[in-house]
């Protein structure tokens, strides 16, 4: 039995609130997803549930639980989640039902129903609310995208209907196709999602286009979405934006417009962790029998943004034609979500705002730690027991010192000050394209303390990598699947696999059930193995260590996730690699200049955790050898006096370089050997880390030459490079009496 936690947000009651958890189990602790009860106080909830991962044995090892608890307004909440002796068959006030037929998916939330359709992504037909049809068969016109001069759409056309996830809580229905031109032809490809809650009368709309053509590049110039209801009188409009409270426009006659542009966020003085919320966007449209609120999420973290309602309807602009075109470049794409809430003709705006807001914000249950450790679904000690108070204060400030970005292709990246000014992006801003695995830095941040900006900033950098980072097309295979490397306007440059990660991948899947996640991990691990199939990838000494070391991290995240043999294969194969790299060198020797094989410390250590990990697929004797000689080596070899490791084994590059990297690495060769030796230069290396740490948030808001917002200065990569070493080293140190010096005073 644990608690599922509710913090205080909104001041209104929510009643039968929708809300979502993903629960890991330990192996063997459950084979019945039905047996999963929460309550609230005595009484039982109704539950839905969806498994997305299992266990070798087949016991459950992530699932996705719903619910609708009574949340109260001002107030925190506890709800209690245990495993049942057998399932319960609990009656429902409301149930969401779907029915497949020729036309398409029908949906009754038992409030709102409507036509999910086969032909074109609408995305909603023949809507009634509270049994009362309005405003005609097909009140929406479709997702319309501009570029080049030539327009095409979703409104027509053959799709693919997928049933995501069924039950009485919660239907999740995706779309795939591709848009229509004008002359008939089918050109760029999109993928939609609805999603509809029982009892509720809005439903969430979302719209990702994919440029997976031929042309390297294509000119962006306008994305619409409109809403045309047939009108029975003249309609009340109005219009909705704000960050601190939201400012409410109304109009019985003349039309409402609100743009948010780059000069919007540059002078808006907003303070809040953007990752989580910046603020609200809606229109309202209503007449004498019915209404419809519009909201756009993230409308300002993804400018350029603008909103129109009048007569004749709402229109969205999710790219406003007015605003300076914008460059698709092949392989990316874009995800745009939507609130679409119909409403009886005298429903407060107030009320309504309220909802957009608990769209922008919605209530997150959270686990406990102690349920993360004593279920691990990582392997590895990511949530110790104890670690010292002023470490945590440390990892928070390291978080959310990150800069700030803003912008459609920008929000969940973060520019990186130091690549810039080494000039990688020829006078362009450098992009980080979150490496080192931010979205798996915050999850595991996430399950330690319960920080909700911490769970939106993982889910934020994975939906960055998905849409535009992951090269969703290229005629070259080394390319297609593969995350860019860090450049200028984020899929400038190649893939590699030492910039490749699939863990943070993974846990978007296990955190949020969206497939995607799984599927761009999948694409991800492939485009690895063809990398590490060149000629030049499988020798000794040619290649980089750390190509093969993040390689090796990324296939052992797969073998791990689905037990598949190719991925247990490659990471046998790679391990195989750098046990014949030792033997062959004494070392993990590999190339620079053309006359040297330098040691570099952070690379061959990163190598050395991924080996750690893989003792997770299998318990390999060799392995722990092979982590405490390459230790013993670099201590002997890469270390300066005082004890600090070096960058790299070259007299021009042996600056001072205590890098986290090797501190997991001695931690490793602890756990193994039980030799407290390394743990202790671990400690002094930690305490030199501790010492140089920089920061990076503070600084004026810019508009760069991508048309980016930017506040703060530094780089977007020292929380994602640090967390998981130093939480690992952490919980060892602690346990040793190691780190009773890092803490507050009592």
């Amino acid at each position: 039995m644990t608690t599922l936690y509710l913090e205080k947000i909104s001041k209104y009651d929510r009643p039968q609130e929708p809300v979502h958890v993903s629960v890991p189990f330990a192996q063997g602790k459950l084979h019945d997803a039905r047996l999963l009860s929460i309550r609230d106080g005595e009484r039982a909830l109704p539950v839905q549930t969806r498994v997305l991962a299992h266990w070798p044995d087949g016991s459950i090892k992530w699932l996705i639980a719903h619910c609708q608890p009574d949340l109260p307004g001002n107030l925190d909440k506890t709800l209690t989640l245990e495993v049942a002796d057998k399932p319960q068959h609990l009656p429902l006030a409301q149930r969401i039902t779907v029915a497949e037929t020729a036309e398409g998916y029908r949906v009754n939330t038992g409030r709102l129903s409507f036509l999910v359709p086969r032909q074109g992504f609408v995305p909603l037909a023949e809507v009634s609310l509270d049994g009362q049809p309005v405003w005609g068969g097909q009140p929406f016109q479709g997702f319309a995208l501009t570029y080049d001069g030539q327009v095409v759409d979703t409104t027509d056309g053959p799709t693919q209907l997928e049933l995501e996830e069924v039950g009485p809580l919660c239907v999740v229905i995706t779309v795939k196709g591709k848009h229509r031109r004008a002359d008939g032809q089918r050109y760029l490809d999109f993928r939609g999602r609805v999603t509809a809650y029982a009892g509720k009368p809005y439903v969430e709309v979302e719209y990702q286009f994919i440029h997976a053509e031929a042309e390297p590049e294509l000119s962006l110039q306008a994305i619409t979405f409109e809403a045309r209801p047939l009108a029975a009188a003249a309609p009340h409009l109005a219009l909705g934006e704000g960050y601190y409270r939201t400012g409410i426009q109304e109009s019985e006659g003349p039309a409402l417009d609100r743009t948010i542009d780059a000069e919007t966020v540059l002078y808006q003085a907003n303070e809040h962790y953007v990752d989580s919320f910046y603020g609200d966007f809606w229109a309202d449209w209503r007449d004498a029998n019915a209404g419809l609120m519009l909201s756009i999420y993230q409308a300002h973290q993804h400018f350029p943004k603008a909103l129109h309602v009048g007569a004749e309807g709402i229109t969205a602009y999710l790219y406003p034609p007015q605003a300076p075109a914008a460059r698709l470049l092949q392989g990316m794409a874009k995800t745009h979500r939507l609130q679409l809430h119909f409403h009886a003709a005298d429903a407060p705006l107030e009320e309504l705002s309220a909802r957009s807001l608990q769209f922008q914000l919605p209530d997150q249950p959270a686990l406990p730690a102690e349920w993360y450790r004593d279920n691990n679904p990582w392997g590895l000690d990511f949530i110790p027991e104890r670690v010292p108070d002023r470490l945590l204060t440390f990892l928070s400030i390291r978080h959310d010192q990150r800069p700030e970005a803003l912008g459609m292709f920008h929000f969940g990246d973060a520019p990186d000050a130091g690549y810039t000014e080494q000039g990688r992006g020829r006078g362009h801003t450098v992009w980080v394209n979150n490496e080192y695995d931010r979205p798996h830095a915050c999850a595991l941040f996430y399950a330690l303390t319960g920080m909700r900006r911490v769970l939106d900033s993982a889910l934020v950098c994975a939906r960055h990598w998905l849409d535009v980072d992951l090269c969703h097309h290229s005629p070259n295979p080394l390319h297609q699947g593969g995350l860019r490397i860090h450049t200028a306007y984020h899929v400038t440059g190649g893939v590699t696999p030492s910039h490749e990660w699939t863990e943070g991948l993974l846990d978007y899947y296990y955190l949020t059930g969206r497939k995607e996640g799984l599927e761009g991990a999948y694409a991800v691990a492939e485009n690895v193995m063809r990398h590490m199939a060149e000629p030049h990838m499988q020798e000794p000494g040619i290649a980089s260590v750390r190509e093969g070391g993040w390689a090796l991290r990324a296939i052992v995240a797969m073998a791990l996730a689905t037990g598949e043999e190719r991925f247990k294969r490659e990471a046998r194969r790679l391990v195989d690699l750098f046990l014949s790299w030792d033997q062959l060198y004494g070392g993990m020797l590999a190339p620079y200049t053309s006359h040297s094989m330098p040691r570099v410390v952070f690379m061959i250590a990163l190598t050395m955790n991924s080996l750690a990990r893989y003792l997770l697929l299998e318990d390999d004797e060799r392995v722990k050898k092979l982590i405490a000689h390459v230790m013993d080596d670099l201590i002997a070899h890469c270390t300066l006096p005082g004890g600090i490791f070096y960058y790299k084994e070259l007299p021009s590059l042996r600056r001072v370089a205590p890098t986290v990297h090797s501190i997991e690495s001695l931690t490793h060769a602890y756990r193994f050997t039980g030799d407290l030796r390394y743990l202790k230069i671990a400690t002094r290396q930690f305490y030199a880390f501790a010492e140089r740490a920089d920061s990076g948030r503070g600084g004026p808001k810019v508009v760069d030459d991508s048309g980016a917002v930017i506040r703060g200065t530094g780089g977007g990569r020292p929380f994602a490079d640090s967390y998981t070493s130093l939480i690992l080293f952490a919980g060892e140190a602690t346990k040793a009496g190691l780190l009773d010096w890092y803490e507050y005073p009592a």
